[in-house]
């Protein structure tokens, strides 16, 4: 008898998503994801800081994969009157949650976890599709810059 046949073998299921919406819901909630972490990181008194791998050329122009910060936009502010408003947004521009109201009023900074796993949450359950979708319509359809082709000099 194998090693192999003492495991339990099943098929990978796949697990990216499949239709525009799984997709723009998965982006959102990586987003808020990391909304949630830099939240974390300001009530433990620590910074955040997300790190992506960058190819450049060292000393000798051998290029080198090297880890360089990202600058990540917190979502939350404080008003005038002490209160933090957390704005959800999906890319640049702001989700309205509800009819012209795009920001989530909490008491303090300490409250702001819980608001962010609900919103996952609901996102995940599909109840911001169709603000989702409506941000999608806004966005014009951007062409890419063609290279013009100029004439080469003879001679």
């Amino acid at each position: 008898m194998g090693h192999l046949d003492a495991l339990t073998i099943v098929a990978k299921p796949n697990l990216r998503p499949v239709t525009a919406e799984d997709q723009k819901r998965h982006k959102l909630i990586i987003k808020l994801q990391e909304q949630l972490s830099m939240v974390e990181a300001e009530l433990s008194g620590k910074s955040y800081k997300r790190l992506k791998w960058v190819t450049l050329p060292n000393i000798h122009g051998e290029p080198e994969r090297i880890q360089r910060p990202v600058r990540v936009k917190q979502w939350w502010m404080k008003d005038r009157t002490g209160n933090v408003l957390f704005a959800l947004k999906y890319g640049a521009k702001p989700i309205h949650i509800s009819k012209d109201k795009s920001a989530i009023q909490v008491a303090s900074t300490a409250e702001l976890p819980a608001i962010i796993n609900t919103l996952i949450r609901a996102v995940d359950a599909g109840e911001l599709d169709m603000q989702l979708a409506e941000i999608k319509n806004e966005r014009q359809f951007i062409q890419k810059k063609t290279t013009l082709k100029l004439p080469q000099k003879r001679a």
